[in-house]
């Protein structure tokens, strides 16, 4: 019973530390991803098993590619190699993060994958989960709104 209780309050604790539009991102998380004073990132959170994921990379990559913001993918995969190995047969350019202590993932706690995050100076300015069809164009929209 105590350890039900126990283990309630920790997953309710890190709930309520997930980061949505308009929250700060803590400074040991923004030192990790190395993020710079005014610069808009483009955060997406991505694992080699999401169907989704492999679609939407590669548009990710030209977001990338044409320099509409900077770009960081934070790898979920249990096993790192199995997320190396996905990044590689993709061809992403772009820096990886792979969250192996899960220390992103629990502090972004995003709803479902792909998760991208746009951050700008500590804040989370937006929030895209799930599948977009053409997320590249949708970045390059949301980003001109941004700058």
């Amino acid at each position: 019973m105590l350890k039900t209780v126990i283990y309630g309050l920790l997953f309710s604790s890190v709930a309520l530390m997930a980061l949505e539009s308009g929250d700060s991102v803590p400074q040991n998380i923004q030192d990790r991803l190395k993020l710079e004073s005014d610069k808009v990132y483009v955060i997406d959170f991505f694992a080699s098993w999401c169907k989704s994921c492999k679609k939407e990379l590669p548009l990710i990559t030209n977001i990338y590619n044409d320099k509409v913001a900077k770009v960081i993918g934070v790898n979920v995969d249990k096993n790192r190699e199995d997320g190396e190995k996905f990044v590689k047969d993709l061809g992403l350019l772009f820096p990886i993060v792979y969250d192996s202590d899960k220390s992103l993932v629990e502090t972004f706690d995003p709803m479902g994958f792909p998760a991208v995050y746009y951050v700008k100076n500590g804040k989370v300015l937006n929030v895209i989960f799930g599948a977009v069809k053409e997320i590249d164009e949708r970045i390059r929209e949301d980003i001109k709104s941004i700058k």
